[in-house]
């Protein structure tokens, strides 16, 4: 795929105009298989250059995340802080290295980094205005090439379009917002007290964010062991009464936050794990994570190769905009608008709004 399209995506997701932790896994795919990495990560930070969340397609299991926060974040051989403020207060906010044989032998690599199996890194400060936002990371193994210097031009190009997402307020959503299921799913198995009994790192992590709604030095990731957070116990208790024969709610919830929309479910658990309809110790939380219809749009969009007049119309219809609106927001003439919305369902074989956006969908 051309390298052109990849970042006009990257940009257009940049300008959807969510705020950012929403947009960040769609965002971070993008950038990843536009440089070429391995994986990649986000962190925002306040005034003073202490994190405030972060999000990575690579997520540390819980008890490493805690064991990061606790003995490597303000720790004498790697200070996160310090080592930040360094990289936001230099003229090059682009940098990138490879392990070094005295990094290898450090505490820091082999509890934190060999994890990530970031042997290759690129570190982007992000700012906005002179004030740093936060840092955009992106790692390759051992085995693969270190990131060149074209590589770190490309996303030097990139910063101020990723400024712009990230600068973004946080704010309700839409009212007219639509979402559609994710690839991010997973199941907690919680006790009738509360307490997490287990989960794989991907599931807990899927549910701090729906709960928590951040990832912090002050707010780890939800472990094993911990005590649910008051959105599972409220589905909790909902299940109790529902197997009692009590009249109330289903235990479901969906939950609007700073990740997207989440759809929270709980069900009785037998000894062996499957859902069954009577009173169980043990209580599977399922957690499934939606995105915004338009972010999902825009990424299937990038492989049909659509001339960008009929790109702008196809996120302008998963709006829900009528060919007034959105010839007003093309600045074209009713007639031309309408010749666009035409020439898209003849291109997707599509009869009307509604199929046109589900062949764009189906090829995710």
């Amino acid at each position: 795929m051309k390298k052109s399209i990849r970042l006009a995506h990257i940009r257009q997701l940049c300008c959807l105009g969510y705020a950012g932790p929403s947009m960040m896994p769609a965002l971070l795919r993008a950038i990843r298989e536009y440089i070429g990495a391995d994986s990649a990560g986000f962190f925002w930070v306040d005034a003073k250059g202490e994190m405030t969340n972060l999000y990575a397609e690579r997520l540390l299991e819980p008890g490493l995340m805690r064991l990061y926060f606790e003995r490597h974040y303000d720790g004498a051989e790697h200070p996160f802080r310090q080592a930040f403020m360094q990289r936001a207060s230099a003229e090059e906010l682009v940098t990138s290295s490879s392990a070094s044989p005295e990094l290898l032998k450090t505490a820091y690599y082999n509890e934190i980094l060999r994890h990530l199996d970031a042997h290759h890194v690129l570190y982007t400060v992000i700012r906005d205005q002179g004030h740093a936002l936060g840092q955009l990371s992106l790692y390759r193994p051992k085995n693969a090439a270190a990131f060149s210097a074209g590589e770190r031009a490309a996303v030097r190009d990139i910063s101020h379009y990723v400024a712009h997402a990230v600068s973004r307020p946080q704010a309700e959503p839409k009212p007219n917002s639509q979402y559609v299921d994710s690839t991010d799913e997973g199941m907690v198995v919680v006790d009738s007290r509360g307490t997490i009994r287990q989960g794989a790192a991907a599931s807990l992590n899927l549910l701090t964010m729906a709960s928590r709604g951040r990832f912090s030095p002050a707010n780890p990731s939800l472990a094993v062991g911990d005590v649910a957070p008051p959105l599972v116990m409220r589905q909790v208790e909902r299940l109790q009464k529902v197997l009692t024969g009590e009249s109330t709610d289903p235990p479901r919830e969906q939950v609007d936050g700073v990740w997207g929309r989440f759809l929270v479910s709980a069900y009785a658990l037998d000894a062996s794990g499957e859902r069954e309809a009577s009173v169980e110790s043990l209580v599977g939380i399922h957690v499934r994570r939606k995105e915004h219809l338009v972010v999902k749009l825009a990424e299937a969009m990038v492989s049909l190769d659509l001339p960008p007049q009929q790109q702008e119309v196809a996120l302008l219809l998963a709006q829900g905009k009528s060919n007034q609106e959105i010839s007003a927001a093309l600045n074209v003439s009713s007639n031309t608008a309408s010749y666009h919305v035409r020439q898209l369902f003849l291109r997707l074989d599509a009869h009307d709004r509604a199929e046109a956006v589900a062949r764009i969908l189906d090829r995710c």
